[in-house]
Order: structure tokens, then C-alpha cells, then sequence
């Protein structure tokens, strides 16, 4: 078997799917009622339609309507969904002028079942509603107004893979694996829709990057009980426990086929993978398998020229993983995004630690708090699978929570909480940056001063407690507890744009030089990690190692030699 790196849904895959990406009938009309839209235009999906890669390039858009016609012939046995990756903010699907769903949240997945309108052509038509002045909804880096400073041009509408899924009427709905080092094995939980008494799964030998097809290594049959499976898959180990470990420099992945199953029959299969890891932290330490690992991050906020928010394609996905390992980074910060799936699988192929964050809102409500849990709770079931996902930032420089009240306190604390009752899996970043609560695994910090004063500041203790003038806590820092330095850097070249870094220089030496400053310090720092800020330049922010269109500012081999000393100049841990 060989799993599809092209599939909206990597970690449960089925070879029957079609993309509907490419040209849809559109329309900017604000109009509630169908039958009061004229579609006037054409759209290149799945870009949004401030981006030049949509063919409209419409700088602020409040509605968006989308027309498609599909013919398809109903198959026996056989059910047809469609699926939306990401509608940004608010949709509404019709069929046939009927509206059949709803649903709220610009970045998490949804579908539906089209199987009972296949007799004659299906109209599709999607309403998507994106107010561009709402405070009060998860929107990450989108501006308010006008794009400036650290603020880009918005993303409305369909903006991640749209797609027909035909599943069996007994079918697989959904895999959720944990992985176990004390035991070398996947705890697992399948669910599964319509009849079947039993899921078959069989594990496949590890491998790096590709999934061949070979012999299952084990085969293990978990009995249905209310349509769901559960139950432990053990590795039958025949070689060292750390060549099977899944890391950044051994990104090892278990390919998995999953089989419902009815007595002999098989209802449904489907095509998952899993990668053995585990990590913890001690005193704002970050553990790897139980060991102690030195995150060296770029901040990635996941921008294109041509569809802002949406990738030009896979290709492009892959590009920013590759450039991110060249440059000799082990992993990015996703910075106020829930980056597409396809990304996830990439960086779990190649091997890049992803720190995934939520998107901010920007006034505290209660509205805004039930808007921000829906999407939370769905983007940690979609990327649960993932081994490159490591720690979820929750929040960042206390966007939205700003003015503190105890409300927002609360909310904070809570939402900690909820978090890690999801999934205790993995690291938890409260507040990134500064005025972090009393639950974090990561004492994160931003710092944008100079490299000699950051030098200063963390090369020694005590650390700086208001290092740009905001308390890093509410509470005292622990004793022994290391600050992870999660933005840092923002070095411009100095050119005839008019964009923006937060310091500059002039002359592209001059500027790898810089670079290695900053990357000096934080390598040779009590620091248990650091994000540099940033990967390539967005928009008007000028500040990354490679320009807006992942063209080198420095040449990759002397930052990778550069980090890739890191290791000898960092002070041990106590």
C-alpha cells in the first residue's frame, strides 16, 4: 500500500476520492436568498477572492456566494459525501436552492451527505459569510482594516481542499491513535457507521518517507461494541528501540490498514499510518522519547503570495518543509493558523516539529469564547494522528484576553484544561510570549532586543521577568525552570520596499551576520528552545531568511552549518 500525499485526509484515506478544486460560478452578493444571486463571475477554488491566485482579487469581501453543477451517477451500495477542508468564516450549503447546512468556523473541516440528490444534475451552491470588522471570531493574523504592520490582506471563503469522498454504507468514520513507548505499541479507538461486528488492523513495517507495499508485520481483529473498536497494537520488536522512534532526523511512520468487517465479509478499508513518539516537559525542558531535545524553530505563518492563507498546492507545502530542513531548523511555529492537513503528513514524512496555535480573536466575549472552543475542540480531534504535532499554543500575547479581567483569567485556565482532557499527548503553551497563568509546559518568551542584550538576558540567571515591558506571569517563575525563547530576531535587509523588520541592516553579508547573532545567542543561552522569527517575508513584514516567494536572503548551507553546531555551543542541562 501507498498512501496519497495529494489527500485532504491524510490519516484516514480511501482511494475514492475526487478534488473539486479549479474553476466554480461566483458571485459578491449579500444577498440570504439563492434565487437573488446572479453569478456573474468565475473563481479558481480553493483560493480565496482577496488573492490574485482566485482571478477576482477583491480586497474586501463580506459575502462570497459559489455555483457548482455536478453530474454524477449514484453507485450501488455506495454513499457520496462532500467534504469542505476550511470556509472562512461562516457557510451555508445548498442544494438544488434547498438549505441543508450550516455550519461556523473559518479553519475546521465539515461535509455532507449528497447520495439521495444524485438522480438528476446536483446545483451546489455555498453561501460564505466573513464580516472582515468582527473582534469577536477566531481570524489570526487577517486585518481588522487595512493590512499594516504585523496585520494581512484577509482570506474569505472556500480556502482548503473541497472534495467527494464515495464510502461504503458501512464505513470507517474515524481513527484516534496513541501512541505508547512504556508498552512499544498504538493504543487505538476506530468508529465505525451501519452494521459490522469487528475491525480488522494491520501494521506494517516502519519506514522513512514512503510507504511501500509489503507483508504486514501483525495483524490484530478488535471486536464492535456500540460501533466502537478499541484496543492495543504492539510492535514485534526485531531491532533497537530507538531506530523505530519516530524523530526529526528518523521520521519513522507505520503504515496502517484498516478493514470493517461483517463475519467474512469486508465492508469497508481504509489507510492510516502512526508514528511512535512521545513528548513531556520537565521545568519548561522539552523531552523527545524521554530524552532531552532542543527545539530550533521557525516561526512559519503559513502566507503565499498568490492565495494568502491557501497554498499555490502541494508542491508548495512541500517546498516550506524542505526549505525549513535546509536551513537547518527541526521544526516551525504555525503561527495563528491550523495549517492544512496535507502539510501535517508532509512534516510527518519528512521529519519537522510542528508547535500548531489557534487563531486568535481580538475582543473577549462570551460569543467569542463559545466561537473559540468549537474550533478548538475540532482542529485537536483533525490533527490528533499527526507525530509532527507536538505542543498546541493556545494563545498568543494575550490577544483577545487583553484587557485582563477575571473572566478572561478564567477562560485562560480553562481552556488549559480542556485542552489537555483532549489530548494529554501533548504540550500545552498557554499564552505564548508573555502574561502566562499558572498551567503551562512551556515558559514561552518573546524578545525582540538586540543579540547582545539578549545575551545579557539569558545566557545567566535570574531571567528577565518584563524583557519588553509586559510581565512574563501572573506568578512567580519557579525555580530552575527555563524559558523557551518563542519569537526572537525579525532582522530586515535593507532594500527599496517599503516593508518593514523589527531591526535592519544593509548589505546581504551584513545580514547573514546578523542572522548568526541572534542564532548564536539563543544556541548558547540557558534557553531550552528557540523560534526564529521568521521563515520568509508576509506581506509588508520584511524580516525572514527567504523573501515572499521562498527565494534565500542567505545561503542555506552556512545557517545549516550553523545550527547544525548548535548542539556543542548549547550549555548542558542541570
Amino acid at each position: 500500500m501507498k498512501l496519497d500525499p495529494n489527500h485532504p485526509r491524510p490519516t484516514l484515506q480511501r482511494p475514492g476520492w475526487k478534488s473539486l478544486e479549479g474553476p466554480w460560478n461566483f458571485s459578491l452578493n449579500e444577498a440570504e436568498d439563492p434565487k437573488k444571486v446572479r453569478f456573474d463571475r468565475t473563481i479558481r477554488v480553493p483560493f480565496p477572492p482577496e488573492s490574485p491566485g482566485s482571478g477576482v482579487g477583491e480586497p474586501w469581501v463580506q459575502v462570497a456566494w459559489y455555483r457548482k453543477v455536478l453530474r454524477i451517477k449514484p453507485r450501488p451500495s455506495l454513499r457520496l459525501f462532500l467534504r469542505f477542508g476550511a470556509v472562512d468564516y461562516r457557510a451555508e450549503v445548498f442544494l438544488n436552492g434547498a438549505r441543508v447546512l450550516e455550519h461556523e468556523g473559518g479553519h475546521t473541516p465539515f461535509g455532507l451527505e449528497l447520495t439521495s440528490f444524485l438522480e438528476r444534475p446536483l446545483e451546489v451552491l455555498v453561501r460564505a459569510e466573513d464580516d472582515p470588522s468582527d473582534p469577536e471570531k477566531p481570524r489570526g493574523k487577517q486585518a481588522l482594516g487595512e493590512p499594516e504592520g504585523i496585520f494581512y490582506p484577509r482570506t474569505t471563503g472556500i480556502w482548503q481542499p473541497v472534495w467527494l469522498e464515495w464510502v461504503p454504507e458501512s464505513h470507517i468514520a474515524s481513527l484516534r491513535l496513541r501512541p505508547d513507548l512504556e508498552a512499544l505499541g498504538f493504543h487505538l479507538e476506530v468508529q465505525a457507521v451501519g452494521e459490522g461486528d469487528a475491525v480488522e488492523v494491520a501494521l506494517f513495517p516502519g519506514v522513512r518517507g514512503e510507504v511501500l507495499r509489503e507483508k504486514p508485520w501483525l495483524e490484530a481483529r478488535f471486536p464492535l461494541v456500540g460501533g466502537l473498536a478499541r484496543g492495543f497494537l504492539g510492535l514485534p520488536l526485531k531491532e533497537e528501540v530507538g531506530a523505530i522512534l519516530w524523530r526529526p532526523e528518523n521520521p519513522v511512520l507505520f503504515p496502517l490498514r484498516l478493514r470493517l468487517l461483517g463475519g467474512r465479509r469486508v465492508l469497508d478499508e481504509a489507510y492510516s499510518y502512526g508514528g511512535l513518539r512521545e513528548v513531556s516537559a520537565r521545568q519548561g525542558v522539552f523531552f523527545l522519547n524521554r530524552e532531552p531535545y532542543f527545539p530550533k524553530l521557525a516561526l512559519d505563518q503559513g502566507l503565499w503570495p498568490e492565495g494568502h492563507l491557501a497554498p499555490p498546492g502541494l508542491e508548495a507545502l512541500r517546498q516550506d518543509i524542505l526549505l525549513a530542513k535546509v536551513l537547518g531548523f527541526n521544526g516551525v511555529r504555525k503561527h495563528q493558523k491550523l495549517e492544512d492537513p496535507r502539510y501535517l503528513h508532509l512534516a510527518d514524512r519528512f521529519g519537522l516539529l510542528v508547535f500548531a496555535e489557534m487563531p486568535s480573536f481580538f475582543r473577549f466575549s462570551p460569543r467569542a469564547a463559545r466561537r473559540y472552543l468549537a474550533e478548538l475542540v475540532a482542529a485537536l480531534e483533525r490533527d490528533h494522528n499527526h507525530p509532527s504535532v507536538v505542543a498546541w499554543v493556545l494563545f498568543n500575547e494575550s490577544w483577545g484576553l487583553w484587557p485582563w479581567g477575571p473572566e478572561a483569567r478564567s477562560f485562560l485556565q480553562g481552556v488549559f484544561f480542556l485542552a489537555r482532557s483532549l489530548d494529554p499527548t501533548r504540550l500545552l503553551v498557554d499564552n505564548d510570549g508573555f502574561e502566562h497563568g499558572s498551567f503551562w509546559d512551556l515558559y514561552t518568551v518573546h524578545d525582540y532586543a538586540p543579540p547582545e542584550v539578549l545575551a545579557r538576558r539569558y545566557r545567566q540567571k535570574p531571567f528577565p521577568l518584563t524583557p519588553m515591558g509586559r510581565p512574563l506571569s501572573w506568578e512567580a517563575l519557579p525555580e530552575g525552570v527555563r524559558p523557551f525563547l518563542s519569537e526572537f530576531g525579525g532582522v530586515r535587509l535593507k532594500g527599496s520596499t517599503p516593508g518593514w523588520g523589527y531591526r535592519e541592516v544593509e548589505g546581504e553579508e551584513a545580514f547573514l551576520q546578523e542572522v548568526l547573532r541572534y542564532l548564536e545567542v539563543a544556541c548558547e543561552s540557558l534557553l531550552s528552545g528557540f523560534c526564529y522569527t521568521q521563515l520568509y517575508d508576509t506581506f509588508q513584514e520584511e524580516n525572514g531568511l527567504l523573501d515572499f516567494w521562498r527565494r534565500p536572503k542567505v545561503p542555506p548551507e552556512r545557517v545549516r552549518a550553523f545550527l547544525e553546531g548548535c548542539e556543542a555551543r548549547r550549555v548542558l542541562w542541570e
